[in-house]
């Protein structure tokens, strides 16, 4: 059997209910909006930060989320015949409802440094195990339309909690978007002990309808080399986006939503590939995702107006659709559906998250957006390599 978090004289239970496992990450979702797409927002107005001091933070915070998301794994394994699974959830939903407020407490930057590395930490412990909630015990179909469902709803409370947020930076309260994550992390208790499940389902790897192609194992590796230069993007573009909408003319109450344009095109690409078996086992898709990842954030970057920003933050989104899709796909399928393999994915996107922001920060030091795009694409000129190599590999096999 695979590694995971059941312990082997537990009885196999049949897969979690999928409606509040949706509902929970919609909740959940929120947090993840103000830490990784709106804070960049917070921290320039509220604490006056520039371009170089948002991206350290995005550094910051994304290397302890990657430290984090991948030591997960073996710590949830070695308190497993102690603690469920769904206990470490709820704890982390505990502590992060007292964690919140402490951004009221003072306006100093070490308070938004230490507040935000908390919450990265704390979430490394959460999506690997909803992850394998939402994949364990399904029968393939199954768990391609669960993670469709699932990626739907989260990526959609994504767009609508970063556009929640302009209210509350238009009026001089940037802060409360984080102090507020507090009584929705409450709900989140309410709803994970109403309808999930103590521990994960075991994956029935043995059944000849759940052992994936062989040529799954190189698209796994080729999605995975991918994934985190999507969040490596991501985690560019996030802390630099609030300077990017400013030098628009954009004003305070269009820019969080404009921000969040990829996050609604990532969704309709995520339906459309929820629907759409055609990309199962292509490299096409592979080829395609990663073609309009890096050609919208190019754009992104270089975008003379406000029409052509949108343009490219859709193009992006598509993009990162394909790309995240994808390699969560074959990851559960190859890789069992079990926490190891979600840690692993988590870990990825962490990463992504700190390297990216660290490749901006070189471009931004230079000055001027030709440095920063030329030292943003170091990032897929580095994975080229890793992505293409299982696809030469898998044609000579």
């Amino acid at each position: 059997m695979p590694s995971s978090l059941e312990h082997d004289r537990l009885p196999v239970s049949g897969p979690a209910p999928l409606g509040p496992l949706l509902l929970l990450s919609f909740l959940a979702t929120f947090g993840t909006a103000v830490l990784w797409n709106g804070l960049g927002f917070v921290a320039r107005d509220a604490y006056g930060f520039d371009e170089t001091w948002n991206l350290l933070l995005a550094i910051s915070n994304g290397g302890v989320y990657a430290v984090s998301a991948f030591a997960s794994a073996p710590v949830l394994r070695r308190i497993a015949h102690r603690v469920t699974p769904r206990t470490v959830v709820a704890a982390v939903f505990l502590l992060q409802v007292g964690i919140c407020p402490l951004i009221l407490i003072s306006k100093s930057p070490v308070v938004l440094f230490l507040v935000s590395g908390a919450m990265s930490f704390l979430a490394a412990f959460f999506w690997p195990v909803i992850e394998a909630f939402v994949s364990a015990g399904r029968e393939p179909a199954a768990m391609r339309n669960a993670i469709g469902w699932w990626n739907t709803i989260w990526m959609s409370a994504l767009g609508l909690a970063l556009v929640s947020m302009a209210p509350l930076l238009a009026a001089g309260h940037a802060t409360w978007a984080i102090a507020s994550l507090g009584p929705i992390n409450l709900a989140c208790i309410v709803v994970l002990f109403a309808g999930v499940p103590a521990r994960v389902a075991r994956h029935e790897v043995h059944h000849v309808d759940h052992v994936a192609p062989p040529r799954y194992v190189d698209l796994l590796a080729s999605n995975r080399a991918l994934l985190p230069l999507s969040y490596a993007l991501i985690g560019a573009l996030s802390p630099l986006m609030p300077y990017l909408l400013d030098d628009l003319g954009a004003s305070l109450w269009w820019q969080t939503p404009l921000a969040a344009t990829w996050m609604f095109a990532r969704v309709a690409g995520i339906a459309i590939l929820r629907r759409w078996s055609w990309w199962h086992g292509r490299w096409d898709a592979t080829l395609l995702g990663g073609g309009l990842l890096v050609g919208g954030y190019v754009a992104v970057v270089a975008a003379p107006n406000i029409t052509a920003i949108v343009i490219a933050l859709i193009v992006f989104g598509l993009g990162q659709a394909v790309v995240y899709y994808a390699a969560m796909y074959y990851v559960m399928r190859v890789g069992d559906a079990d926490v190891d393999a979600a840690s692993t994915h988590e870990g990825l996107i962490g990463v992504g998250y700190g390297v990216g922001p660290a490749a901006a920060l070189v471009g931004v030091t230079i000055g001027g957006v030709t440095a920063v795009v030329a030292a943003s694409l170091m990032l897929p000129a580095a994975t080229l390599w890793p992505a293409i190599r299982p696809y030469l590999r898998g044609r000579r096999a």
